[in-house]
C-alpha cells in the first residue's frame, strides 16, 4: 500500500476538502484510487457521517469492499460495507459504504436529503452509466440547494476534466501521476468462423510457447464466453502448470475471492470488463482481450434495455491492455486486426443516449422535476427519448394525459425495475398470479434459456389463456425440480446458466413484491391471468390475427406483424407479443416477428381499457373489385380489432378517394387519348405565345382536377376508365379561352385540295404539319397562326408519303427546291399530277 501512487497526493485531497471544495482526480489504473481515496478521508476525520462510494458494478463493489475491509482489519459490513440489487452488507457502524450506481437514485427517493451521508464518492466515472449520471445530478443539485456540506468527489482513469469542471461547482482537479510499465500490443486475428474462445486459447499457448512468465488475464465480454474459455484452456494447455480462474458478477463470492489470491500455480483468469478498471489482480503480466464486451442498450423488441455483445471502444482497449503494465512491463494480444482497431471508436456513447429513459423519466416525476428541461443533467438526452419515455408512461397510466404523476405511477416507482416490470408485478398481485409474473419479469429481463424450437410440457397446454411465457415457465420449473439434469436440459434445449440466472432474478423480485405485502404463491386461474398482467405492462404490443389463415397481424399504428411459427399463442385472434423485432428474411426483405406472445380475451380489453377504445367509419380500396368500400372498424390501444364491410356514407368523400387511387395508383384511363393530348399541345404553345392571356397550362395539378371531375359520383374504378376526358379537360378554360385557342391554334388548317392540314404543337417548338406535294398545289405562301405571329412549319411529303422538304417559307420552296424535285419525283410517279 505505501508505494500506491495516489498516496502521494494524499495533503492536496485533505486540503481541498476541507477548503470545502469538491474534487475531480485523474489517475491512472493501478494508482490506488479505489481502494485509497475513501480510507483518506475516514482517516482525516473529514466526514461525521457515511461515504458512498458509487461503483458502476457490483463484483467490484464487493470486492472493493472486502479488500479496504480488509486492509484495515475490520470485518465486512462493520466499518467498511457494501449494497448491490442482490446482496447488503451494511451496519448502523458502517462508515464507508461501496454500492453500485443504481443504489444512490433508489435512496434518494426515501431520503432525499441524504441525512447522515457526507461524501459521495463517483468512481470510473468515464463509463457513463445512466445512474451514474443521475447519481452526480442528484448530488450536485442537492448540495447546491440544500447540503452544501456535502463533499462530491469525481474519479476516472480517463475522463475528460474540463467539462466536468464546468459542472461542478467549486471543485478542485487533482491530476495524478501513475506507475505504468511498458506493454508491447500484438494483434492477432482469426477468421471469422473462429470461436472467440478458441482464439483466446491459442493466444494463451502462443505466450506459454514463447516464454512469457507471470499470470495472463483474458477478456470476454460475458459468462457464457467466459465459461466455454476456461473449458477451451483447460483442455488445451496441457502441459503447463496452470490454474484457470473465471470471473464475472453472478459467481459466488468465495470463488471470486479466490482470484486475488496467491496460487502456487500459474493463474490465468478469464473476466467480463470488471478486469479493467476498479481492481488489480495481483502477479498479472499479460493480457489477451476479446476487443468485446456487453453493452447496455435500448432493446426495442422487448421494450426495455438489454445488454449486447459489441466491439468495444479504443479508449477501453487502453484500459485493458493497462491491466498488464501494473506490476511489470507486459504483453497484450488483441483478437482482432491492426486494421479492424483503426475503425473502432475512440470511446463509447454514454447510456444516457443510448438507452431508453423511462424508468428515468418516472423517477424525475417522483422526486418533482415536473419538466424534462429542468433536470440537472450533465449531459442532456435526446428530447424524443425523454418524450417516448413520457408515452410509455401514460399508455401504462403512471403519468396522466396532463403528464401529472398518478397514483399508480406512485407504486410503479417503489419497484426497481422498469415500469412495464412494475406494472406486470401489480396487476399480479390483484389477480394471484404473482409467481408466475416475477417468472415473466425475469425472463425477460434476462437472456433466452432455449436453445432452439421449444418443446413445451403437457402442462403449458392445461390454460385457456395460450401464453409462450407460460410455456417457459412450466418448462424451466420441469428443469429446476430435476436439479437441473444435465441430460434433461438437453433433451430439452434449456441452458443451464441463462435457466439458473432467471431463476435467481425472480427470486429477487418475489422478495420486492413480499416486501409490498403481495402473496407470492399462486391462485387457481394464474396462467390465464398471467397473460391479461402482460397486457397491462405491454398495452403497446396489442396484436391482431388478420384471419385464422395466416400468421400476420395486425399492430399499433398500422404496422404488420408475423406471429413466430412455434408460438403457443398461434391459434389464438388477439395477443400480446412482449418481443417484437425487425429481422431481415432470406430475399433481404424486413418482417417484423412476433415471438413471446400471449393470449388476450377480447373482454379484456373492454374491462380495462375502455378510455382506450374507440370506432371510426372509413373508406378502404379493394384491389379485387377495383372499387371503394365503406369500413367500419373498432380500434382498442390503437390497433383494429374489428373491421366490417359497410355503406359509403360520404359519397363526395368516396369519389375524391377513388380519384386519389387513379392517380397515385396511375391506372389507365382510356378516355385520356391522343385528342387530349393534343389538345393540351395547342393550349400549352398558346399560353408561350400569349403569355399575357394567362391560359392554363394544364398543370400535374390541374390533372389532378380532372381525375376528380371524371370521379364525381363513381365508386368504380370501371366507371370512370372509359369515360370521356376531352370535355372535362376543356372545362378548365372558359368559353372566350376555348374560343381563343380554337381560333389562334387551330386543329386542321383546309388545304386548296380540299384535304385538311392537322396541326402538331409543342411548347417551344414551332408549330408543325405535315402534307403530300400534291396536296399543297395552290398553297402559294406559308400558312401563319396566332393572329400571324407564327409560321407554320411544313412537312413536305412524295406521294410515297416520305419527307422531302421541311419549310416555313413556302414561297422560296416553290421558286429553288420544287423544280428539282419535281424532275427527280415525276420520273418515279409518273402517274400523280405535277404542276
Amino acid at each position: 500500500m505505501a508505494d500506491l501512487p495516489i498516496l502521494q497526493y494524499r495533503d492536496s485531497i485533505i486540503d481541498s476538502l476541507k477548503s470545502g471544495k469538491n474534487l475531480i482526480i485523474k489517475a491512472p489504473t493501478g494508482s490506488g484510487k479505489s481502494t485509497q481515496a475513501p480510507q483518506i478521508l475516514l482517516d482525516a476525520g473529514l466526514c461525521p457521517g457515511r461515504i458512498l462510494i458509487v461503483q458502476p458494478r457490483r463484483l467490484a463493489a464487493r470486492m472493493l469492499a472486502a479488500r479496504v475491509a480488509s486492509e484495515r482489519l475490520s470485518e465486512l459490513g462493520a466499518e467498511i460495507g457494501f449494497q448491490t440489487r442482490f446482496e447488503t452488507m451494511v451496519t448502523a457502524e458502517t462508515r464507508a459504504c461501496f454500492i453500485t450506481e443504481g443504489i444512490l437514485p433508489r435512496m434518494m427517493l426515501s431520503n432525499r436529503d441524504l441525512s447522515g451521508v457526507s461524501a459521495i464518492i463517483f468512481d470510473e466515472f468515464h463509463e457513463r452509466n445512466l445512474a451514474t449520471d443521475i447519481g452526480l445530478a442528484l448530488a450536485v443539485d442537492l448540495q447546491r440547494h440544500r447540503r452544501p456540506d456535502l463533499h462530491c468527489i469525481v474519479m476516472s482513469a480517463t475522463i475528460d476534466t474540463k467539462p466536468l469542471a464546468a459542472y461542478v461547482d467549486n471543485v478542485d482537479i487533482l491530476e495524478c501521476d501513475g506507475r505504468q510499465y511498458p506493454i508491447d500490443n500484438r494483434y492477432m486475428s482469426a477468421p471469422k468462423t473462429t470461436p472467440v474462445w478458441d482464439a483466446a486459447a491459442s493466444a494463451v499457448n502462443w505466450l506459454i510457447g514463447a516464454g512469457y512468465s507471470g499470470d495472463i488475464l483474458v477478456f470476454m465480454p460475458g459468462a457464457y464466453e467466459i465459461r466455454r474459455t476456461v473449458e477451451t484452456i483447460n483442455q488445451s494447455v496441457r502441459s503447463e502448470s496452470v490454474t484457470v480462474f473465471p470471473l464475472y458478477g453472478d459467481l459466488p463470492a468465495v470463488r471470486q475471492r479466490q482470484v486475488m489470491e496467491p496460487q502456487q500455480r500459474r493463474k490465468i483468469v478469464v473476466a467480463t470488463n470488471i478486469a479493467e478498471t476498479s481492481l488489480t489482480i495481483p502477479g498479472v503480466r499479460h493480457v489477451i482481450d476479446s476487443g468485446l464486451a456487453r453493452v447496455n442498450r435500448f432493446d426495442a423488441g422487448r421494450g426495455l434495455n438489454t445488454l449486447f455483445i459489441e466491439p468495444i471502444s479504443l479508449d477501453s482497449a487502453d484500459q485493458r491492455a493497462g491491466r498488464a503494465g501494473r506490476e511489470a512491463a507486459g504483453v497484450c494480444v488483441r483478437l482482432w486486426s491492426q486494421s479492424q482497431n483503426a475503425g473502432r471508436p475512440r470511446s463509447m456513447a454514454p447510456e444516457v443516449r443510448r438507452v431508453d429513459l423511462t424508468e428515468t423519466v418516472l423517477y424525475m416525476r417522483m422526486l418533482g422535476y415536473g419538466a424534462k428541461r429542468l433536470f440537472p443533467w450533465f449531459e442532456a438526452p435526446a428530447e424524443a427519448a425523454l418524450t417516448a419515455g413520457e408515452e410509455l408512461l401514460t399508455f401504462i397510466g403512471a403519468l396522466d394525459h396532463n403528464g401529472a404523476l398518478t397514483d399508480l405511477g406512485r407504486e410503479l416507482a417503489g419497484f426497481p425495475m422498469h415500469p412495464r416490470l412494475a406494472r406486470l408485478l401489480i396487476e399480479a398481485g390483484k389477480h394471484g398470479a404473482v409467481h408466475c409474473a416475477t417468472f415473466a419479469a425475469a425472463l425477460l429481463s434476462e437472456r433466452s434459456a432455449l436453445m432452439g424450437k421449444p418443446d413445451f410440457p403437457q402442462e403449458a397446454y392445461n390454460t385457456e389463456a395460450m401464453s409462450d411465457v407460460y410455456g417457459q415457465y412450466c418448462l424451466l420449473e420441469k428443469v429446476r425440480a430435476s436439479g437441473f439434469d444435465p441430460a434433461l436440459c438437453t433433451r430439452y434445449g434449456v441452458s443451464i446458466a441463462a435457466a439458473q440466472a432467471i431463476f435467481r432474478t425472480q427470486a429477487l423480485f418475489l422478495q420486492y413484491c413480499r416486501r409490498y405485502g403481495m402473496h407470492t404463491r399462486d391462485a387457481e386461474g394464474a396462467p390465464e391471468a398471467l397473460a391479461r398482467c402482460m397486457l397491462a405492462a405491454y398495452p403497446d404490443h396489442l396484436c391482431v390475427r388478420k384471419d385464422q389463415g395466416t400468421l400476420l397481424c395486425s399492430m399499433k399504428n398500422g404496422r404488420t406483424g408475423e406471429l413466430a411459427r412455434e408460438s403457443l399463442a398461434r391459434s389464438a385472434r388477439c395477443f400480446v407479443a412482449a418481443d417484437i423485432r425487425e429481422i431481415k428474411t432470406g430475399a433481404g426483405a424486413i418482417k417484423t416477428l412476433l415471438s413471446l406472445a400471449a393470449e388476450v380475451k377480447e373482454a379484456w380489453l373492454q374491462d380495462d381499457f375502455p378510455d382506450h377504445i374507440h370506432r371510426e367509419s372509413g373508406l378502404e380500396w379493394n384491389t379485387i373489385s377495383q372499387s371503394i368500400e365503406g369500413k367500419r372498424r373498432t380500434l382498442c390501444l390503437g390497433v383494429v380489432v374489428e373491421e366490417k364491410n359497410g355503406p359509403v356514407e360520404d359519397p363526395a368523400q368516396a369519389s375524391a378517394a377513388l380519384a386519389e387511387i387513379i392517380i397515385s395508383k396511375d391506372l389507365h384511363l382510356a378516355g385520356w387519348d391522343q385528342n387530349v393530348d393534343q389538345w393540351i399541345g395547342r393550349l400549352r404553345w398558346l399560353s408561350a405565345m400569349f403569355p399575357e392571356m394567362q391560359l392554363p397550362a394544364v398543370s400535374d395539378e390541374d390533372r389532378r382536377i380532372v381525375v376528380h371531375e371524371l370521379c364525381e359520383g363513381e365508386v368504380r374504378y370501371e366507371r370512370v376508365r372509359e369515360k370521356p376526358v376531352l370535355p372535362v379537360v376543356k372545362e378548365l378554360l372558359s368559353a372566350a379561352q376555348r374560343s381563343f385557342v380554337e381560333s389562334m391554334a387551330p386543329e386542321v388548317i383546309n388545304l386548296p385540295t380540299g384535304r385538311k392540314m392537322r396541326i402538331v404543337y409543342a411548347p417551344g417548338a414551332a408549330a408543325r404539319g405535315r402534307a403530300r406535294i400534291q396536296d399543297l398545289y395552290g398553297l402559294r405562301s406559308t400558312p401563319r397562326i396566332a393572329q400571324g405571329r407564327a409560321p407554320v412549319s411544313i412537312e413536305v411529303l412524295a406521294p410515297n408519303n416520305r419527307p422531302v422538304q421541311i419549310t416555313d417559307d413556302l414561297e422560296s420552296f416553290w421558286k429553288v427546291q420544287y423544280p428539282d424535285l419535281k424532275k427527280s419525283l415525276s420520273r418515279r410517279y409518273p402517274k400523280h399530277e405535277w404542276r
